[in-house]
Protein backbone atom coordinates (compact mmCIF):
# COMPACT_ATOMS: atom_id res chain seq x y z
CA UNK A 1 0.00 0.00 0.00
CA UNK A 2 1.18 3.65 -0.17
CA UNK A 3 -0.36 6.90 -0.04
CA UNK A 4 1.11 10.05 -1.73
CA UNK A 5 0.36 13.43 -0.16
CA UNK A 6 1.73 17.07 -1.33
CA UNK A 7 2.41 19.77 0.83
CA UNK A 8 4.33 23.40 0.91
CA UNK A 9 6.67 23.93 3.53
CA UNK A 10 6.99 27.86 3.05
CA UNK A 11 7.05 29.71 0.08
CA UNK A 12 8.93 28.13 -2.68
CA UNK A 13 9.62 25.28 -0.44
CA UNK A 14 8.09 22.12 -1.63
CA UNK A 15 7.39 18.49 -0.68
CA UNK A 16 5.96 15.00 -2.17
CA UNK A 17 5.36 12.29 0.21
CA UNK A 18 4.73 8.87 -1.19
CA UNK A 19 4.48 6.70 2.22
CA UNK A 20 5.43 2.79 1.62
CA UNK A 21 6.45 -0.20 2.97
CA UNK A 22 7.29 -1.44 -0.56
CA UNK A 23 10.53 -0.53 -0.37
CA UNK A 24 13.62 -1.64 2.16
CA UNK A 25 15.01 1.65 1.52
CA UNK A 26 13.93 5.44 1.92
CA UNK A 27 15.02 7.91 -0.83
CA UNK A 28 15.33 11.79 -0.03
CA UNK A 29 15.65 14.39 -3.02
CA UNK A 30 16.05 18.12 -3.07
CA UNK A 31 16.22 19.82 -6.35
CA UNK A 32 16.23 23.26 -7.76
CA UNK A 33 14.16 23.91 -10.61
CA UNK A 34 16.24 26.53 -13.16
CA UNK A 35 15.65 27.89 -16.90
CA UNK A 36 17.68 25.93 -19.15
CA UNK A 37 18.15 28.68 -21.13
CA UNK A 38 20.11 30.88 -19.02
CA UNK A 39 23.39 32.21 -19.30
CA UNK A 40 25.04 30.69 -15.94
CA UNK A 41 23.86 27.48 -16.83
CA UNK A 42 27.02 25.88 -16.91
CA UNK A 43 27.60 27.58 -13.50
CA UNK A 44 24.65 26.14 -12.26
CA UNK A 45 25.66 22.56 -13.40
CA UNK A 46 28.91 22.75 -11.47
CA UNK A 47 26.75 23.71 -8.58
CA UNK A 48 26.39 20.72 -6.97
CA UNK A 49 29.64 18.71 -7.62
CA UNK A 50 31.69 21.76 -5.60
CA UNK A 51 28.82 22.05 -3.00
CA UNK A 52 29.21 17.73 -1.93
CA UNK A 53 32.54 18.78 -1.06
CA UNK A 54 32.17 22.53 0.66
CA UNK A 55 29.94 22.68 3.48
CA UNK A 56 31.29 24.36 6.28
CA UNK A 57 29.86 21.51 8.95
CA UNK A 58 31.69 18.49 6.96
CA UNK A 59 35.54 19.30 6.12
CA UNK A 60 35.07 17.66 2.50
CA UNK A 61 34.67 14.76 1.01
CA UNK A 62 35.87 12.42 3.51
CA UNK A 63 34.10 13.86 5.75
CA UNK A 64 30.75 13.97 4.07
CA UNK A 65 31.41 10.18 3.18
CA UNK A 66 32.27 9.15 6.67
CA UNK A 67 28.98 10.40 8.17
CA UNK A 68 27.23 8.45 5.56
CA UNK A 69 28.88 5.41 7.00
CA UNK A 70 27.76 6.13 10.23
CA UNK A 71 24.36 6.34 8.45
CA UNK A 72 24.25 2.43 7.46
CA UNK A 73 26.27 3.47 4.48
CA UNK A 74 23.38 5.67 3.30
CA UNK A 75 24.34 7.09 -0.14
CA UNK A 76 23.78 11.31 -1.47
CA UNK A 77 24.70 12.15 -4.70
CA UNK A 78 24.64 15.71 -6.79
CA UNK A 79 22.29 15.05 -10.04
CA UNK A 80 21.71 17.48 -12.86
CA UNK A 81 18.96 16.77 -14.70
CA UNK A 82 17.05 18.32 -18.22
CA UNK A 83 13.29 18.17 -18.05
CA UNK A 84 12.05 20.48 -21.21
CA UNK A 85 13.54 24.11 -20.45
CA UNK A 86 14.19 23.34 -17.13
CA UNK A 87 17.87 22.27 -16.10
CA UNK A 88 16.94 20.50 -12.05
CA UNK A 89 20.51 20.42 -10.00
CA UNK A 90 20.37 18.92 -6.45
CA UNK A 91 20.80 15.96 -4.73
CA UNK A 92 19.38 12.39 -4.19
CA UNK A 93 19.97 10.45 -1.33
CA UNK A 94 19.02 6.81 -0.65
CA UNK A 95 19.00 5.26 2.97
CA UNK A 96 17.66 2.19 4.63
CA UNK A 97 14.20 2.58 5.77
CA UNK A 98 13.68 3.22 9.63
CA UNK A 99 11.75 -0.15 9.82
CA UNK A 100 15.16 -2.24 9.67
CA UNK A 101 16.95 -0.12 11.89
CA UNK A 102 18.26 -1.00 15.18
CA UNK A 103 16.19 0.20 18.03
CA UNK A 104 19.36 2.53 18.88
CA UNK A 105 20.21 3.61 14.96
CA UNK A 106 16.60 5.58 15.04
CA UNK A 107 16.55 8.78 13.30
CA UNK A 108 18.65 7.35 9.86
CA UNK A 109 16.04 9.77 7.46
CA UNK A 110 16.59 13.09 10.25
CA UNK A 111 20.62 12.08 10.07
CA UNK A 112 19.86 12.03 5.76
CA UNK A 113 17.86 15.42 5.85
CA UNK A 114 20.53 17.17 8.00
CA UNK A 115 23.42 16.10 6.08
CA UNK A 116 21.32 17.03 2.56
CA UNK A 117 20.73 20.54 4.14
CA UNK A 118 24.27 21.01 5.59
CA UNK A 119 25.69 20.36 2.01
CA UNK A 120 23.14 22.52 0.34
CA UNK A 121 22.48 25.32 2.54
CA UNK A 122 25.61 25.91 4.67
CA UNK A 123 28.31 26.15 2.19
CA UNK A 124 31.86 27.50 3.08
CA UNK A 125 33.76 29.55 0.80
CA UNK A 126 34.24 27.50 -2.47
CA UNK A 127 38.08 26.79 -2.60
CA UNK A 128 39.92 26.85 -6.21
CA UNK A 129 41.25 23.62 -5.53
CA UNK A 130 38.05 22.11 -5.28
CA UNK A 131 36.53 24.58 -8.16
CA UNK A 132 39.24 23.19 -10.72
CA UNK A 133 38.51 19.29 -9.43
CA UNK A 134 35.18 19.24 -9.92
CA UNK A 135 34.85 21.61 -13.04
CA UNK A 136 37.33 19.22 -14.80
CA UNK A 137 35.63 16.11 -13.88
CA UNK A 138 32.33 17.94 -15.49
CA UNK A 139 33.77 18.60 -18.00
CA UNK A 140 34.90 14.43 -18.49
CA UNK A 141 31.35 14.02 -18.64
CA UNK A 142 30.21 16.62 -20.94
CA UNK A 143 32.78 14.99 -23.42
CA UNK A 144 31.99 11.19 -22.37
CA UNK A 145 28.24 11.87 -23.44
CA UNK A 146 29.44 11.57 -27.19
CA UNK A 147 31.28 7.83 -26.16
CA UNK A 148 27.13 6.35 -25.92
CA UNK A 149 26.40 6.31 -29.38
CA UNK A 150 22.41 5.38 -28.90
CA UNK A 151 22.24 8.31 -26.24
CA UNK A 152 24.40 10.34 -28.99
CA UNK A 153 22.06 10.37 -31.71
CA UNK A 154 18.89 11.21 -29.98
CA UNK A 155 20.69 14.13 -28.41
CA UNK A 156 22.55 15.02 -31.52
CA UNK A 157 18.86 14.42 -33.26
CA UNK A 158 17.11 16.74 -30.81
CA UNK A 159 19.83 19.62 -31.28
CA UNK A 160 19.33 19.77 -34.85
CA UNK A 161 15.61 19.66 -34.57
CA UNK A 162 15.06 22.03 -31.47
CA UNK A 163 18.02 24.57 -32.81
CA UNK A 164 17.05 28.07 -31.31
CA UNK A 165 15.37 26.33 -28.12
CA UNK A 166 16.58 25.84 -25.02
CA UNK A 167 15.83 22.39 -25.24
CA UNK A 168 19.07 21.92 -27.64
CA UNK A 169 21.72 22.78 -24.84
CA UNK A 170 22.72 20.32 -22.67
CA UNK A 171 21.92 20.79 -19.57
CA UNK A 172 25.59 19.71 -18.25
CA UNK A 173 26.46 22.92 -19.74
CA UNK A 174 29.47 23.78 -22.24
CA UNK A 175 33.28 23.23 -21.46
CA UNK A 176 34.49 26.26 -22.15
CA UNK A 177 32.27 27.60 -20.09
CA UNK A 178 32.70 24.96 -17.29
CA UNK A 179 36.66 25.58 -17.29
CA UNK A 180 36.78 29.37 -16.60
CA UNK A 181 34.38 29.16 -13.87
CA UNK A 182 36.10 31.03 -11.13
CA UNK A 183 35.13 30.58 -7.19
CA UNK A 184 33.70 33.98 -6.93
CA UNK A 185 31.15 33.85 -9.80
CA UNK A 186 29.97 30.01 -8.68
CA UNK A 187 29.06 31.80 -4.88
CA UNK A 188 27.83 34.77 -6.91
CA UNK A 189 25.79 31.96 -8.90
CA UNK A 190 24.90 29.81 -5.57
CA UNK A 191 23.29 33.31 -3.81
CA UNK A 192 20.94 33.68 -6.80
CA UNK A 193 20.06 30.13 -7.14
CA UNK A 194 19.09 30.07 -3.78
CA UNK A 195 17.29 33.77 -3.90
CA UNK A 196 15.25 33.18 -6.59
CA UNK A 197 14.91 29.06 -7.56
CA UNK A 198 11.70 26.99 -5.93
CA UNK A 199 13.36 24.13 -4.06
CA UNK A 200 11.25 20.69 -4.10
CA UNK A 201 11.81 17.64 -1.68
CA UNK A 202 11.01 14.19 -2.41
CA UNK A 203 10.68 11.74 0.16
CA UNK A 204 9.34 7.61 -0.35
CA UNK A 205 9.40 5.58 2.81
CA UNK A 206 7.64 4.29 5.65
CA UNK A 207 7.42 7.52 7.58
CA UNK A 208 4.52 9.18 7.96
CA UNK A 209 4.20 12.36 5.86
CA UNK A 210 3.48 14.69 8.64
CA UNK A 211 6.42 13.40 10.60
CA UNK A 212 8.73 13.72 7.45
CA UNK A 213 7.62 17.26 7.29
CA UNK A 214 8.63 18.23 10.34
CA UNK A 215 11.29 16.93 10.43
CA UNK A 216 12.55 18.51 6.85
CA UNK A 217 10.65 21.88 8.51
CA UNK A 218 13.66 21.55 10.99
CA UNK A 219 16.51 20.40 8.97
CA UNK A 220 15.78 23.45 6.33
CA UNK A 221 14.87 25.89 8.70
CA UNK A 222 17.88 27.86 6.90
CA UNK A 223 16.20 27.74 3.73
CA UNK A 224 14.72 31.92 3.25
CA UNK A 225 11.40 32.26 2.01
CA UNK A 226 10.85 33.04 -1.71
CA UNK A 227 7.92 34.73 -2.83
CA UNK A 228 8.24 35.38 -5.95
CA UNK A 229 10.11 32.17 -7.10
CA UNK A 230 11.37 32.10 -11.20
CA UNK A 231 9.72 29.03 -12.66
CA UNK A 232 11.22 27.47 -15.78
CA UNK A 233 8.81 28.34 -18.98
CA UNK A 234 8.28 25.44 -21.20
CA UNK A 235 7.89 25.55 -25.25
CA UNK A 236 5.98 22.89 -26.44
CA UNK A 237 5.15 23.79 -30.21
CA UNK A 238 2.16 21.99 -31.48
CA UNK A 239 3.40 21.61 -35.66
CA UNK A 240 7.24 21.01 -36.74
CA UNK A 241 8.77 24.56 -36.87
CA UNK A 242 10.64 23.22 -40.33
CA UNK A 243 8.63 23.61 -43.40
CA UNK A 244 9.90 20.07 -45.12
CA UNK A 245 11.05 17.19 -42.92
CA UNK A 246 14.96 17.94 -41.69
CA UNK A 247 17.49 14.82 -43.11
CA UNK A 248 20.81 15.24 -41.64
CA UNK A 249 23.48 12.89 -42.33
CA UNK A 250 26.83 12.69 -39.76
CA UNK A 251 29.70 10.07 -39.90
CA UNK A 252 31.10 8.56 -37.21
CA UNK A 253 34.08 5.40 -36.21
CA UNK A 254 31.15 2.89 -35.38
CA UNK A 255 30.31 -0.17 -37.36
CA UNK A 256 26.10 -0.13 -36.20
CA UNK A 257 24.25 3.11 -37.90
CA UNK A 258 22.05 5.40 -35.94
CA UNK A 259 19.10 6.10 -37.45
CA UNK A 260 16.81 8.66 -35.27
CA UNK A 261 13.57 10.38 -36.41
CA UNK A 262 12.18 13.42 -34.18
CA UNK A 263 8.47 13.77 -34.04
CA UNK A 264 6.57 16.57 -32.43
CA UNK A 265 3.05 16.37 -31.35
CA UNK A 266 2.76 19.20 -29.20
CA UNK A 267 1.07 16.71 -26.53
CA UNK A 268 2.84 17.34 -23.15
CA UNK A 269 1.93 16.12 -19.45
CA UNK A 270 0.19 19.41 -19.18
CA UNK A 271 -2.54 18.24 -21.76
CA UNK A 272 -5.76 15.99 -21.47
CA UNK A 273 -4.92 14.15 -24.52
CA UNK A 274 -1.37 13.19 -22.88
CA UNK A 275 -2.52 9.73 -21.54
CA UNK A 276 -3.36 8.49 -25.04
CA UNK A 277 -0.34 9.28 -26.18
CA UNK A 278 1.69 7.67 -23.79
CA UNK A 279 -0.46 4.94 -25.31
CA UNK A 280 0.47 5.73 -28.71
CA UNK A 281 3.67 5.73 -27.98
CA UNK A 282 3.47 2.09 -26.29
CA UNK A 283 1.74 0.68 -29.41
CA UNK A 284 4.09 2.63 -31.72
CA UNK A 285 7.39 1.71 -30.41
CA UNK A 286 7.63 1.83 -26.35
CA UNK A 287 7.12 -1.53 -25.79
CA UNK A 288 8.40 -5.33 -27.31
CA UNK A 289 4.93 -5.53 -28.95
CA UNK A 290 5.07 -2.24 -30.29
CA UNK A 291 4.64 -1.83 -34.49
CA UNK A 292 8.57 -1.04 -34.56
CA UNK A 293 9.67 -4.21 -32.70
CA UNK A 294 7.59 -6.52 -34.05
CA UNK A 295 7.23 -4.94 -37.74
CA UNK A 296 10.45 -3.31 -38.58
CA UNK A 297 13.03 -5.19 -36.25
CA UNK A 298 11.74 -9.06 -35.93
CA UNK A 299 10.06 -9.36 -39.13
CA UNK A 300 11.74 -6.99 -41.39
CA UNK A 301 15.11 -7.45 -39.58
CA UNK A 302 15.84 -3.86 -40.58
CA UNK A 303 17.02 -2.89 -37.54
CA UNK A 304 19.18 -4.29 -35.05
CA UNK A 305 16.66 -2.34 -32.36
CA UNK A 306 13.90 0.14 -32.79
CA UNK A 307 12.14 1.96 -29.99
CA UNK A 308 10.55 5.07 -29.62
CA UNK A 309 10.84 7.91 -26.32
CA UNK A 310 8.85 10.68 -25.37
CA UNK A 311 9.52 13.51 -23.55
CA UNK A 312 6.06 14.62 -21.45
CA UNK A 313 7.38 17.96 -21.00
CA UNK A 314 8.26 18.84 -24.29
CA UNK A 315 5.82 17.20 -26.42
CA UNK A 316 8.33 15.22 -28.40
CA UNK A 317 8.82 11.59 -29.77
CA UNK A 318 12.04 10.25 -30.96
CA UNK A 319 12.33 7.32 -32.70
CA UNK A 320 15.98 5.33 -32.20
CA UNK A 321 17.29 2.44 -34.24
CA UNK A 322 20.57 0.76 -34.85
CA UNK A 323 21.27 -0.15 -38.81
CA UNK A 324 23.32 -1.15 -41.17
CA UNK A 325 24.10 1.48 -43.24
CA UNK A 326 22.73 0.39 -46.47
CA UNK A 327 19.33 -0.56 -44.77
CA UNK A 328 18.83 3.40 -43.89
CA UNK A 329 16.42 4.35 -46.96
CA UNK A 330 14.29 0.82 -45.97
CA UNK A 331 14.91 1.51 -42.39
CA UNK A 332 13.46 4.86 -42.37
CA UNK A 333 10.64 4.32 -44.98
CA UNK A 334 8.99 1.45 -43.08
CA UNK A 335 9.24 3.39 -39.54
CA UNK A 336 7.52 6.32 -41.32
CA UNK A 337 5.06 3.82 -42.60
CA UNK A 338 3.92 2.34 -39.70
CA UNK A 339 3.76 5.70 -38.58
CA UNK A 340 1.01 6.44 -40.78
CA UNK A 341 -0.35 3.22 -40.55
CA UNK A 342 -1.45 3.94 -36.63
CA UNK A 343 -2.79 7.97 -37.84
CA UNK A 344 -5.37 6.42 -40.53
CA UNK A 345 -6.72 4.05 -37.88
CA UNK A 346 -4.41 0.81 -38.41
CA UNK A 347 -4.31 -0.23 -34.97
CA UNK A 348 -7.00 -2.90 -33.75
CA UNK A 349 -8.49 -3.15 -30.06
CA UNK A 350 -5.63 -5.98 -29.02
CA UNK A 351 -3.06 -3.71 -29.73
CA UNK A 352 -4.32 -0.91 -27.73
CA UNK A 353 -5.49 -3.16 -24.82
CA UNK A 354 -2.20 -5.13 -25.11
CA UNK A 355 -0.30 -1.56 -24.87
CA UNK A 356 -2.36 0.00 -21.78
CA UNK A 357 -1.36 -3.53 -20.04
CA UNK A 358 2.69 -3.05 -20.94
CA UNK A 359 2.47 0.70 -19.71
CA UNK A 360 0.13 -0.04 -16.62
CA UNK A 361 2.22 -2.75 -15.78
CA UNK A 362 5.40 -0.64 -16.40
CA UNK A 363 4.26 2.14 -14.22
CA UNK A 364 3.10 0.10 -10.83
CA UNK A 365 6.66 -1.32 -10.88
CA UNK A 366 7.62 2.28 -10.16
CA UNK A 367 6.27 1.41 -6.56
CA UNK A 368 9.04 -0.84 -5.96
CA UNK A 369 11.45 1.47 -6.63
CA UNK A 370 11.77 4.77 -4.65
CA UNK A 371 14.53 6.02 -6.77
CA UNK A 372 12.24 5.92 -9.90
CA UNK A 373 9.32 7.58 -7.77
CA UNK A 374 11.67 10.69 -7.07
CA UNK A 375 12.57 10.66 -10.71
CA UNK A 376 8.35 11.15 -11.75
CA UNK A 377 7.08 13.49 -8.66
CA UNK A 378 10.37 15.79 -9.62
CA UNK A 379 9.65 16.16 -12.66
CA UNK A 380 5.37 16.53 -12.09
CA UNK A 381 6.97 19.31 -9.65
CA UNK A 382 9.60 21.27 -11.70
CA UNK A 383 6.77 21.29 -14.49
CA UNK A 384 3.82 22.35 -11.53
CA UNK A 385 1.88 19.38 -12.47
CA UNK A 386 0.03 18.06 -9.32
CA UNK A 387 -1.77 14.78 -11.13
CA UNK A 388 0.16 11.70 -9.02
CA UNK A 389 0.88 8.47 -10.60
CA UNK A 390 -1.96 6.39 -9.16
CA UNK A 391 -4.12 9.24 -11.32
CA UNK A 392 -2.02 8.75 -14.86
CA UNK A 393 -2.73 4.82 -14.26
CA UNK A 394 -5.94 5.54 -14.05
CA UNK A 395 -6.38 7.74 -16.85
CA UNK A 396 -4.33 5.65 -19.15
CA UNK A 397 -6.90 2.58 -18.33
CA UNK A 398 -9.39 4.64 -19.77
CA UNK A 399 -7.60 5.63 -23.46
CA UNK A 400 -9.78 4.10 -26.21
CA UNK A 401 -8.46 2.85 -30.00
CA UNK A 402 -9.85 6.54 -30.97
CA UNK A 403 -8.18 8.33 -28.48
CA UNK A 404 -5.04 6.67 -29.68
CA UNK A 405 -5.82 7.32 -33.32
CA UNK A 406 -6.41 10.93 -32.75
CA UNK A 407 -2.84 11.33 -30.75
CA UNK A 408 -1.35 9.69 -33.22
CA UNK A 409 -2.18 12.18 -35.60
CA UNK A 410 -0.97 14.78 -33.75
CA UNK A 411 2.96 13.24 -34.22
CA UNK A 412 4.31 14.54 -37.45
CA UNK A 413 7.92 14.14 -38.30
CA UNK A 414 10.10 17.00 -37.97
CA UNK A 415 13.79 15.97 -38.46
CA UNK A 416 15.68 12.49 -39.69
CA UNK A 417 19.12 12.48 -37.82
CA UNK A 418 21.54 9.25 -39.27
CA UNK A 419 24.78 8.57 -37.52
CA UNK A 420 26.57 7.00 -40.00
CA UNK A 421 28.99 3.90 -39.20
CA UNK A 422 32.43 4.68 -40.68
CA UNK A 423 33.71 1.45 -39.29
CA UNK A 424 35.20 0.60 -35.84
Amino acid sequence: MHNTKRMILKNGLGLTCVTTDQSKTSCLSAMLALPLGAKERSLSALLPYVLRSSSRDFDGQQAVAARLDELYGARLEPVVRKRGEAQLIGFVADVIDERYAMCEDEGLFAGTAQLMASILLHPDTFARETVDREAAQLCAKIAAQADDKNSWAIRRMYQHMCAGEAYSLSELGDIDAVRKITPDELMEQYQHVMQTAPLELFYCGSLEAEAVAEQLNGAMQDRPEIKHPVHPQFYAPKTPLHEEICQITEEAPVVQGKLTIGLRSGITAFDGDYPAMVVFNACFGGTTASRLFRTVREQMSLCYYASSITEKTKGVIAVASGIENESEPKARAEILHQLEDIQNGGLTAEEVEAAKRSVTASLSTMFDSPLQLENFYQTQAAAGLTETLDDLIEHIGQVSVEDVTAAARKAVPDTVYFLKGAGA
